[in-house]
């Protein structure tokens, strides 16, 4: 058993290793210790202005990239579009700001927006499947017979009667082509709370755009939506191959993190579904907004490709060369 006479050597060590400590530290190691400790604080305080320098000189240029990328749009994207109607649609977690500079750069290349659509979490979400196999049902019962599927998964039939409703590869004017059974689906679709529509729809489009999310566990954010886990990723990749197909073309474009394992990822791994539709990784950036657009002109000519910065892409945006010819060959037409 430990007695009192342990405690009380033990107490007296550590009394006197702390004497001994105070006595260097203010003798003979005084001046060795703070040196070294001053010149160690000022060497982290020197890495952190130079860091700091390093991260205010990265964001400037990231900065004056976007305003250089948006101060040229129109020259880039200008007449890519004309006569061309496209519908922009917009997955569960993208913000209003991502859509507005791609609707505008739309306007920009002389295309008109026929309307914005935005899908609901319901539209993959697990406890609804009641729901939207009931909303197929009610949907059969009010349109002609064939505009539902009757064959495919759930979420394979509604991307069909979603693209069946805005796009179609003879709407190529400004105005779109009219439809009123595209009027009843997309209200029968709005009505079960599977998307919402902003504005009032202009007929049926030539192309659509389909603006996907971030990854959340690539940009290490707690998810807010299921929009990119491997059970609903399959349901927006058969949304773009049924825009594509139904359609005169489709872009699926989105932030870098959408391909790092998000929807751009899925897509892109999908070879029948990559052989038709676009894809853009830079899309929340100025720069992506303008290769959206020229991907989206590409598609409307019969061409596919993938553009931005991830593993496995085309390019960084699609060639520029056959509109600039053509507008300069038209140019030298003019000049006598």
């Amino acid at each position: 058993m430990i007695d009192f006479r342990y405690h009380l050597v033990s107490l007296i060590s550590v009394f006197l290793a702390l004497a001994v400590g105070i006595v260097l530290g203010a003798g003979p190691l005084q001046d060795s210790i703070g040196s070294t400790l001053t010149e160690q604080v000022s060497v982290l305080r020197a890495d952190r202005d130079e860091l700091r320098e390093q991260v205010d000189t990265a964001s400037a240029a990231v900065t004056h990239r976007d305003e250089f990328a948006e101060a040229t749009t129109p020259a880039l994207v200008g007449g890519a579009l004309t006569g061309r109607a496209v519908a922009v649609i917009a997955l569960p977690g993208v913000e209003d700001d991502v859509v507005e500079p791609l609707t505008e750069a739309i306007g920009t290349a002389g295309g008109s927006v026929t309307g914005r659509i935005r899908l609901t979490e319901n539209w993959t979400a697990a406890d609804k499947e009641a729901d939207r196999t009931a909303a197929l049902s009610t949907l059969a019962g009010e349109l002609p017979s064939g505009y539902v599927p009757t064959e495919g998964t759930t979420a394979e039939r509604l991307a069909q009667v979603l693209a069946t409703s805005t796009v179609s590869a003879a709407g190529s004017t400004l105005s779109g082509t009219g439809s009123a059974d595209a009027a009843t689906a997309l209200n029968g679709l709005s009505t079960a709370e599977l998307i919402e529509v902003e504005g009032d729809l202009d007929g049926l489009a030539s192309g659509a755009v389909l603006v996907v999310p971030a990854n959340p566990e690539a940009t290490g954010q707690p998810a807010a939506t299921a929009a990119d886990t491997d059970e609903v990723a399959p349901a927006y990749v058969a949304l773009a191959g049924r825009l594509d197909a139904t359609g005169g073309g489709a872009v699926a474009t989105g932030p870098a993190s959408a391909a790092t394992g998000g929807v751009i990822t899925a897509i892109r791994d999908d070879e029948a579904v990559s052989a038709d539709v676009s894809t853009v990784d830079t899309g929340t950036t100025a720069m992506g907004v303008v290769t959206a657009v020229l991907a989206l002109e590409e598609q409307l000519s019969g061409a596919t490709g993938a553009y931005g910065f991830g593993e496995g892409v085309d390019g960084i945006l699609p060639p520029l060369a056959t509109r600039t010819e053509a507008t300069d060959a038209a140019g030298k037409g003019d000049n006598p």
